[in-house]
C-alpha cells in the first residue's frame, strides 16, 4: 500500500501513457509555470477502465517537465489491474510541433503478472488548425517500447492519437481523445484543475 500511495504523491508532485488520457499540448505552459490536470480513460477489447493525475511544470520558454501518475483496472480479466508513473521533458519545436520523451515504470497488480516493466513513450504532437480559437486540434503518433528486466525481454508497439481540447474563459482546458493501437480502442477525458 505504502508504494501506491508513493506513486499517487509523485504524481501530485511533479506526461503521458501509451492508451491513456492525453495531457499533453504543443505549446509550453512558459518557464516557472505549472499546470495540475486530472483524467479517466477506458478502451475496449480488454474494458479497461482508469484514471490520471497530471503535473507540469516550464522548465524554458520551450521546455517543460511532465509526470503522470495512472491507475488502471480492465473488468475482462480477472484481478487485472495496474498502476504507472511516467515522467519527463517535452520539447516544443515549433508553433505547431512538439515532441516529449518520458519514460516510466508500469507495475501489473495481478496474481499472472509480478513483474514491474520499464516503459518509455516517444512522442510527437502535431496541432492543427482551427476556425475557432477556444477549440484546439492535436494528432500525436506514439511508440511504446517495455523492457522487462527480470525476463531480459522488450517490445515495442505504435498508438495513433486525435485530441480536441475546449479552452475555457478562464484559460483551463476540458479535452477528449481517441487512441487507436493494433490491439485496442481507447477514449480519454482531461480537464485542467489548475493552470
Amino acid at each position: 500500500m505504502k508504494k501506491y500511495l508513493i506513486i499517487i504523491g509523485l504524481g501530485f508532485l511533479s506526461s503521458c501513457a501509451t492508451h491513456l488520457p492525453e495531457f499533453q499540448e504543443v505549446e509550453s505552459i512558459g518557464a516557472g509555470n505549472h499546470r495540475v490536470a486530472a483524467g479517466v480513460f477506458g478502451g475496449v477489447p480488454m474494458g479497461e477502465v482508469g484514471g490520471s493525475l497530471f503535473h507540469s511544470v516550464g522548465l524554458g520558454e520551450y521546455v517543460d517537465w511532465s509526470t503522470q501518475a495512472t491507475y488502471a483496472h480492465s473488468t475482462s480479466v480477472d484481478f487485472y489491474s495496474n498502476a504507472s508513473i511516467l515522467t519527463g521533458p517535452k520539447f516544443q519545436l515549433g508553433d505547431h510541433v512538439a515532441v516529449s520523451l518520458p519514460i516510466g515504470l508500469y507495475d501489473p497488480i495481478s496474481r499472472y503478472e509480478p513483474d514491474s516493466p520499464l516503459f518509455t513513450t516517444p512522442t510527437l504532437y502535431v496541432q492543427l488548425k482551427s476556425r475557432r480559437s477556444e477549440i484546439e486540434h492535436m494528432l500525436f503518433l506514439r511508440t511504446e517500447a517495455t523492457y522487462v528486466p527480470i525476463r531480459d525481454e522488450a517490445t515495442a508497439w505504435a498508438t495513433a492519437g486525435y485530441k480536441r481540447t475546449f479552452i475555457e474563459k478562464s484559460g483551463l482546458r476540458i479535452a477528449l481523445n481517441v487512441n487507436l493501437t493494433y490491439i485496442a480502442i481507447y477514449g480519454g477525458l482531461t480537464f485542467d484543475l489548475f493552470r
